[in-house]
């Protein structure tokens, strides 16, 4: 980050807190780095291995900054920026935009509930991602159930209700979520979400879609995806189920692109009419009072056939690891993950084979 930007942010958030009655501004952030041991059977049998340093194991690293002022009567203006880096060579995610994880203006009410502007995370993604048990990057939920990863739609508004006796609703619709809202060009997205929670228990649904414009893919199906799941707190163990289907793709436009659609649509047989169907198996195990195992697995189930007529087989993401607090912002974590005929890239791959990760690493909030 430039020095001038970093100052700018450190002034305002002690101007901010200086205000702290009737607004607050806070500079936040994650910081996650790590060693890593990874290899990778891809198509054709080629084989690659990789040790080394990773920036963002257990989550992404990232900072931002949001803002709250009260407007009196239960009514507040809000605002976050927040922006993903890599650690291990000190420069942005995405060079295209810098705020990158978010950057949206609203309003919120206490009775109403919320409404933002800007680049946000969908609905769907803000209520699903809750059922993830290991948000490994890269092996997490997000992994296999595309519409609950890390990923925002630009061009959006969207509306958080408050909680109706444990029922919240969300919406966001994106005017254009793959490019400039130019008329007759633009492709429109939608996400939709319904939460049930009470106590021990959470309940979510969620539905997403984009429309195609005729410009970026002629004659293309629309990309959706519906979420269903469940997660339980025994005490314990907190045990959570979840189940997907995407269909003509990648609904977020957030997969891989492995026959250069340009979109990130995911494999072209699956854009052009196949469907996934994935499962979700996670526990959270406590250990003592700062240790926790985190166990997930997913599967994944593709309908379609390839080009040369074989069948697109099953794949699956298994990952097996424990974190340990050494304070309420500080945590140490290992793992270990498996995935079988699965691309951690590109997803559904014609003749993938298995990636074997290893990892440590050190988190930390402030």
């Amino acid at each position: 980050m430039k020095a001038p930007l970093f100052c700018a942010l450190a002034l305002a958030t002690a101007t901010g807190a200086a205000r702290a009655e009737e607004s607050s501004l806070s500079l936040y952030g994650v910081i996650d780095a790590g060693l890593i041991n990874q290899r990778v059977t891809g198509p054709q049998g080629v084989r690659t291995s990789h040790t080394g340093m990773v920036s963002g194991g257990l989550t992404d690293t990232l900072f931002g900054v949001r803002g709250h002022e009260d407007l009196g009567g239960g009514l507040a203006a809000k605002f976050q920026f927040e922006s993903m880096f890599n650690l291990a060579r000190g420069e942005t995610s995405d060079a295209d935009h810098f705020f990158n994880n978010a950057a949206w203006v609203g309003l919120a009410s206490e009775n109403l509930g919320e409404i933002r502007l800007g680049r946000q995370h969908t609905a769907a993604q803000q209520f699903a991602s809750q059922l993830e048990a290991a948000s490994w990057v890269n092996m997490g939920m997000g992994s296999t159930f595309r519409a609950s990863d890390n990923y925002q739609v630009k061009n959006a508004i969207g509306y958080l209700s408050p909680a109706w006796g444990g029922v919240s609703l969300g919406l966001t619709y994106s005017f254009d979520a793959a490019g400039d809202q130019i008329k007759g060009q633009s492709s429109p997205a939608v996400s939709a979400a319904v939460q049930y929670s009470q106590g021990p228990l959470l309940l979510v649904a969620t539905w997403d879609r984009t429309r195609l414009t005729p410009a970026l893919r002629p004659g293309a199906s629309n990309p959706q995806a519906v979420q269903l799941g469940a997660s339980y707190d025994f005490d314990v163990a907190k045990l959570s189920a979840a189940w997907s289907r995407q269909s003509h793709g990648y609904a977020g436009l957030n997969g891989g692109d492995p026959d250069d659609l340009g979109l990130g649509l995911g494999a072209a047989d699956f854009a052009r009419g196949g469907r996934l169907d994935a499962w979700l198996l996670g526990a959270t195990v406590p250990v003592g009072a700062q240790g926790k195992v985190l166990a997930q697995w997913s599967l994944v189930q593709p309908d379609w056939n390839w080009g040369d007529g074989s069948r697109a087989r099953n794949g699956q993401v298994a990952t097996l690891g424990y974190v340990h607090s050494l304070s309420p912002r500080t945590t140490l974590y290992g793992m270990v993950g498996l995935a079988t005929r699965y691309s951690l890239e590109d997803q559904v791959v014609q003749g993938q084979g298995t990636t074997r990760r290893v990892m440590v690493g050190l988190n930390h909030t402030f």
